[in-house]
């Protein structure tokens, strides 16, 4: 076999993961089954200082529920604090260098003393209800469908 054969074989077995891996991505639009998707917040009438608070509190409360033991957050939490800061990076026009550097990073230096786990993962209820005050809501939504009232959820009786 020359070598030319096994660089097109090479390629063709890659290309075709390529596509295999393709088909099985979650598309960005949040297809039902795919994503979980929940109502975010407004976060365009914040002033440029309380969207830096915010966001300074969110990257906390990230760092704090995915790193600390017993700090845990629902999925549908975790999303609506995470929509919440995509949707505060682009309102404050920081580019992933930026947001690491700002945020991030010294959020992560919270875990340096224990003790920060249990003081700052306790106020993740109340970041969730002022999330969910400003608009947001940790109830799942069909992308494109209006979010059903409470009632027409229950059965019928």
């Amino acid at each position: 076999m020359k070598s030319w054969d096994v660089i097109m074989i090479g390629t063709v077995a890659a290309g075709a993961i390529l596509l295999a891996v393709n088909a099985w991505a979650q598309p960005a639009d949040g297809v039902p089954g795919d994503r979980l998707v929940v109502p975010l917040p407004d976060v365009s009438t914040l002033s440029e200082p309380e969207a830096q608070a915010l966001m300074r509190e969110l990257a906390q409360m990230n760092v704090v529920t995915s790193e600390c033991p017993d700090q845990d957050v629902t999925d549908p939490e975790w999303q609506l604090m995470t929509g919440t800061t995509d949707a505060l990076i682009e309102r404050l026009g920081l580019d992933p260098v930026a947001y690491d550097r700002e945020y991030f990073r010294p959020a992560f230096s919270l875990l340096d003393d224990p003790a920060n786990c249990g003081r700052i993962g306790v106020q993740a209820d109340d970041l969730i209800a002022r999330l969910e005050g400003m608009g947001g809501s940790t109830r799942p939504v069909t992308p494109g469908l209006p979010a059903e009232p409470p009632e027409a959820l229950t059965p019928a009786e």
